[in-house]
Formats: C-alpha cells, sequence, structure tokens
C-alpha cells in the first residue's frame, strides 16, 4: 500500500565515537529470520566500514586534515538500505558492512541509538556533556512512499517524514534543509547541500545529523599550553599551541604506533590517539578493524606526559564517487532496486554529501556532523612514559561500550 507523505521531513546524523567491547556488546536486536544480529555485529562491521572509507578519503586528501562521522553516514545509508532490494542491497551491506537484512539491521541500529542515548545527562558541575541525534526524511511533495517503509524508518530510526517541495523550488527546499541541520548542530555544519546538488529530479534527501560536545574527565590546564614545534609530513615545521598534562591514562606501544585514550566526563565516551612510529601514510593503510582491536586490547593504565596540539577544522566530502569505487555501483545507476520504498524501481541515489566539524582544547571537545542522501527518480604511579604527539597522527571518539567508531580522523596540519 502506498501513501502521501504530508508535513515537514527531515533525517540528519552528526556523530562520531568508538565504543569497546565489553558485556553489552552481546546485546541482541530482535530475531530476524531465523538469525539473530547483535549491535556488536553492527559495530564492529561500522569500524570496519569506517577504517575503509579512510583509507578511501586519506588517498585522496594528500597532506590535508581528515574528519568525518562513519555513524552518520551509516546511519543515513541504512536508511535508504531499508528500501532496497536484490543486488543493489547486496552491494550496500557489503559495502556498509550492514546484515543482509534490511529489518535486523535496522533492529540493531535502533538498540545500539539507544546504548548511545543513554549517556548520562546531568554530570556534576564543570562537566558538561551533550550527545544529540536526530533523523528524518525530506519528500517531495505528492511524491508516494510505501507505508511500510515509512513504518520501518519511524519505528528503528526514529525518523519523521515531511513534504517539501524538491523539484519545483530545489534551491529553497536546500536552504531549508540546510538551516535544519544548522540548528541541530548548534550552527557547526553549514550549509549541508551545496547549491545544485538538488534539482527537478530530486524526490527524497535522507539526512542524519550528530552533535557533541564533552569536557575531559582530567581537563588540561591552560597555564601549561605553550607554543612548540609540530612536524609535518614533508619534514617542514609549524608552531601551535601544545597541550600537556601527567596523568594515568589507557597507553600502549604496539602495531607500529603509540596509543592513548583519554576520557570525556561521565565515562562513557573517549578519544583514542593513534601515534604512528613511522610514516603516516603507510600506518592508515595498514590500519584494519581488527587491528584497531588488538591495540585496544593491549592498553593498560600508566602514568603519562601527554602533550598534543590544539586543533578545529571542518570538513566537505562528496561520497558518491567513492562509495561506487567501494563496490556500490548499483545503487549510484538506474539499475537501481528500491522498490521498498515506493514499490517500483523509480528511484536511485544521485548524490551523499557529508561534512564534519571539530574543535579540541583544554576543556574538552566538540564535534558535529551530518549526512544527506539525496535521491532521484530513475568514538600506582610507576614510570612516567611520554606521548608526544608532535606530527601527524590519527584521532577517534569513542564510546567505551560497543565499540562503535563515531568519529574519526587525522591531524596532519593543526595549524591548517
Amino acid at each position: 500500500m502506498k501513501r502521501t507523505i504530508g508535513g515537514y521531513a527531515c533525517f540528519l546524523t552528526v556523530l562520531a565515537a568508538f565504543f569497546s567491547c565489553s558485556a553489552q556488546g552481546n546485546t541482541t536486536a530482535p530475531e530476524t529470520g531465523g538469525q539473530e544480529y547483535r549491535v556488536q555485529e553492527l559495530a564492529e562491521g561500522g569500524n570496519a566500514f569506517a577504517l575503509d572509507l579512510f583509507a578511501e578519503i586519506s588517498r585522496d586528501a594528500g597532506s590535508d586534515n581528515v574528519f568525518f562521522s562513519p555513524y552518520s553516514i551509516s546511519a543515513a545509508m541504512a536508511m535508504a538500505f531499508t528500501g532496497a532490494s536484490g543486488e543493489t542491497a547486496a552491494q550496500m551491506a557489503e559495502v556498509l558492512r550492514l546484515s543482509p537484512s534490511p529489518e535486523a539491521t535496522g533492529e540493531a541500529f535502533m538498540s545500539l541509538d539507544s546504548i548511545i542515548s543513554s549517556h548520562p545527562r546531568e554530570i556534576r558541575s564543570g562537566e558538561a556533556f551533550q550527545l544529540r541525534v536526530s533523523n528524518g526524511l525530506w519528500v517531495n511533495s505528492g511524491f508516494q512512499l510505501l507505508d511500510s517503509y515509512i513504518r520501518e524508518v519511524e519505528e528503528f530510526y526514529g525518523a519523521g517524514v515531511r513534504d517539501l517541495d524538491l523539484s519545483q523550488d530545489p534551491e529553497g527546499s536546500r536552504e531549508v534543509i540546510n538551516d535544519w541541520v544548522a540548528e541541530k548542530t548548534m550552527q557547526k555544519i553549514l550549509d549541508l547541500i551545496p547549491p545544485g546538488v538538488l534539482n527537478a529530479d530530486t524526490r527524497l534527501v535522507i539526512t542524519n545529523a550528530v552533535y557533541f560536545k564533552a569536557s575531559w574527565a582530567k581537563p588540561f590546564d591552560e597555564a601549561a599550553t605553550s607554543d612548540a614545534d609540530f612536524h609535518l609530513s614533508d619534514g617542514s615545521i609549524v608552531t601551535v599551541p601544545m597541550m600537556t598534562q601527567t596523568d594515568f591514562f589507557s597507553y600502549v606501544e604496539t602495531e607500529g604506533c603509540s596509543a592513548v585514550e583519554l576520557g570525556y566526563a561521565g565515562g562513557g565516551t573517549s578519544m583514542l590517539l593513534l601515534l604512528p612510529n613511522g610514516g603516516m601514510e603507510e600506518f592508515q593503510e595498514s590500519l584494519t578493524a581488527n587491528k584497531l582491536q588488538t591495540i585496544r586490547s593491549r592498553m593498560s593504565s600508566v602514568n603519562v606526559r601527554l602533550t598534543m596540539p590544539r586543533f578545529s577544522f571542518t570538513r566537505s566530502l562528496q561520497l558518491g564517487r567513492k562509495l561506487q569505487d567501494m563496490g556500490m555501483t548499483d545503487a549510484f545507476s538506474s539499475a537501481a532496486d528500491f522498490s521498498g520504498i515506493t514499490g517500483g524501481r523509480d528511484l536511485f541515489i544521485s548524490e551523499v554529501v557529508h561534512k564534519a566539524f571539530v574543535k579540541v582544547d583544554e576543556a574538552g571537545t566538540e564535534a558535529a556532523a551530518a549526512t544527506a542522501v539525496m535521491m532521484s527518480i530513475t568514538a600506582m604511579p610507576g614510570e612516567t612514559l611520554e606521548f608526544t604527539a608532535d606530527r601527524p597522527f590519527i584521532f577517534m571518539i569513542l564510546n567505551r561500550e560497543t565499540g562503535t567508531v563515531l568519529f574519526m580522523g587525522r591531524v596532519m596540519d593543526p595549524s591548517a
């Protein structure tokens, strides 16, 4: 059965974090087709996709900084996957590392979102923590979607579904969606959808947005921050503000890098820093989900003198071509089968845009990200060890419960 969508819709996500393996990792979604698709499987698959995409993006980034939200991208694409069938669904599941069953995937996402949203909202004075996720659909006025599809995105992803005149007023619609994204991300993600991406053929926009702000569990003393050298990959040096403190952190030297994990207020999230022993390019090409899990499993509490730069930047990505290069070809062509959305094979993905912001300073971290999927018609004192991030490094924002990578990036030049 079909229905005409009424009202105003949106689906936005800005989120990045990494959830560690724990007892909660055994949480399961309800059985579907005789099989259970565990939240931990979704988290592990999401991490594998995150690192696959990180490698793709980094290859084209040269010596530039990189930052994106794997969770935001996965969630937005999973909503499109909900309506996919046949080879289109198979390719999406393989690239995104999802369950072959869209229903099982949706149920696991619902459970994962519940875990993410369970972080403490009230934290002792001076330790702010905010984590906001928003989901929705923007549907062209009069365009018909299946009731079954609407029910699933509402139930599994909490997405509101509303009308917008996408085909007749694409620029006006773009402004409305971008304003909604900006509002949901505390004005950190502006102009998510660039001019010209929406057109007369656009029928559906899936958006996902996340906003994250948290104080360090162990803040840096601003008085201890001083200018110091940061060594770039090409051998040159820039002078940047470097924060420093000595305390107990989870730490390890293994797998070609040094790693340290900094907790945020409330204990549910953290930031993982990976400082390669050699060149960034070789290390990031070797970084897999299994290697990441090995690094974290070998960490232990150690007294560390930690030095790292303050940094802040925003990055925009158009992901359509990259997702196709990774093997998701049918979804972006006339061969697309999204019949679970409309009942016919009349939609394909025309573009996927993503934008992410991060700011790291003495007090903590602020991060935001948004993804839009355009569909057109046809993260005891002993010896004090040193961890000085004075050369390119990788960072992730972690949720310690499930191991899902929510935000991920690399700092090549903190002055950029």
